[in-house]
């Protein structure tokens, strides 16, 4: 049951917020082994669910999401729970609350829970040394990948109907496209970062995780406080960068998403190769990402270094080690590969690519096997998924196939401010392919 059938079951009277959260709590019951939550209030959760019950009953309605159960990747501040953002080391001062969480709250959704991540949001695995790993939904010997692991694994095992995370890297994506669900990545500054836990200032987002494309529009839509019209979708246009991938993919995804773009045209839909070379992409979003992180931890890892786990703690000292003279020059050369993304989309709809090389690798992978032989785990799966948070530009992942028996999901990539054409692509692949 996606977000939007739960709602309408509520407005008819088939089922009530206690309903839906008791559902929810069993879910989280009976997968307590993949680790998906880091706090939970069974208590507080049921007194706020009766309270919202009632209100239903005397036709008192908070707003959009009355009543409909959500989590929240704990780096997000929610009133009456903790944030520790999956680290042991001394966050920066947090208020109370961050202003995406309000939007959902004065919305009347029932924020129940928040998601375990990867600690302090730096990586892509899930696994974490202080909170566990986050296991896959589908398979619990494979990673939730990262840091939304906690989310996208709640919202594919129906612990809450949707959760909010975040993506700098690829952060709502990858685990979007590992578990088999919707993860949507609005334009930078679209949805309010605005008291959460900062990453990487310039290149953090924030999004939902979804079972459905029109639960991410709906979502999105409550989190940036404005209307994003849905643009009508006819004989879409799609632009696929080959050279970008050249390499990059595994062998059996590389079959799968080509078996993908033979199927379009007889949709109706036209594949279109484009040039989208982003030389050296990995290395400025590294340079760029670890010294705005390194600056927002500086204090805990000056004063508490043995709170960050051993490779966190590394990739921030690298960071710090990095200077101004760095850091503008990765600034420069984000504004180079920009013009060249503009380039890439003119005359097409959008891009597709996969979201990931390779299915959801076992837990404890360092290295994996592409096209172009062995590569680095975090080198082989941010690289698909980062250009797009460096440079801002929205993004959604949804599944598309399966390898391994393991979902794998594909990136429709738009142009800046250009949400809704995005999501609208999202739905009408969605409604081809499933």
């Amino acid at each position: 049951m996606d977000l939007l059938e739960a709602k309408r079951l509520l407005e008819t009277g088939a089922t009530t917020p206690i309903a839906l959260l008791e559902e929810a709590l069993e879910r989280a019951k009976a997968f307590q082994d993949r680790n998906a939550l880091a706090y939970l209030d069974e208590e507080a959760a049921r007194k706020e669910a009766l309270a919202l019950t009632e209100e239903l009953k005397r036709g008192q309605v908070r707003g959009p999401l009355h009543g409909l159960p959500l989590t929240v990747k704990d780096l997000f501040p929610v009133k009456g729970m903790p944030t520790r953002a999956g680290t042991k080391a001394p966050l920066p001062p947090l208020p109370e609350e961050a202003r995406a969480v309000r939007r959902l709250r004065e919305a009347g959704a029932l924020l129940f829970a928040k998601t375990n991540m990867h600690e302090i949001a730096l990586g892509i695995t899930g696994e974490n040394p202080w909170t566990g790993p986050v296991r896959n939904a589908v398979d619990p010997s494979r990673q939730a990948g990262g840091s939304s692991g906690g989310s996208a694994v709640a919202v594919a095992l129906g612990i809450g109907l949707a959760s909010l995370g975040t993506d700098t890297g690829g952060s709502i994506r990858i685990p979007a496209g590992f578990n088999g669900v919707v993860g949507f990545k609005p334009s930078y500054g679209r949805v309010s970062l605005e008291g959460a836990l900062p990453l990487s200032r310039s290149t953090d987002h924030a999004g939902p995780l979804t079972r459905s494309v029109r639960d991410a529009h709906f979502l999105t839509e409550i989190l940036a406080g404005e209307s994003i019209p849905l643009e009508a979708v006819q004989n879409p246009v799609f632009g696929v960068p080959l050279d970008f991938l050249e390499g990059r993919l595994g062998v059996e995804v590389r079959k799968a998403f080509t078996r993908l773009l033979e199927d379009l045209p007889a949709l109706r839909a036209e594949v279109r190769e484009v040039s989208l070379p982003l030389r050296g992409v990995y290395e400025v979003y590294t340079r760029l990402v670890r010294y705005e992180a390194a600056r927002i931890h500086e204090k805990a890892l000056k004063e508490h270094p043995e709170g960050f786990s051993p490779q966190v703690r590394e990739a921030l000292l690298a960071g710090l080690a990095l200077t101004e003279k760095d850091y503008r020059d990765a600034v420069a050369e984000r504004e180079v590969l920009r013009l060249e993304l503009a380039k890439a989309l003119r005359g097409v709809d959008a891009l597709l690519l996969p979201v990931q090389p390779l299915p959801a690798p076992p837990l404890g992978t360092e290295e994996v096997e592409l096209e172009s032989g062995r590569k680095g785990h975090r080198e082989a799966f941010i690289t698909l998924t980062l250009p797009f948070s460096l440079l801002g530009v929205p993004t959604l992942a949804l599944p598309f196939a399966k390898v391994e028996g393991m979902p794998v999901g594909l990136q429709v990539v738009g142009a800046y401010g250009e949400d809704g054409k995005v999501l609208a692509l999202g739905g009408w692949l969605e409604a081809r392919l499933g």
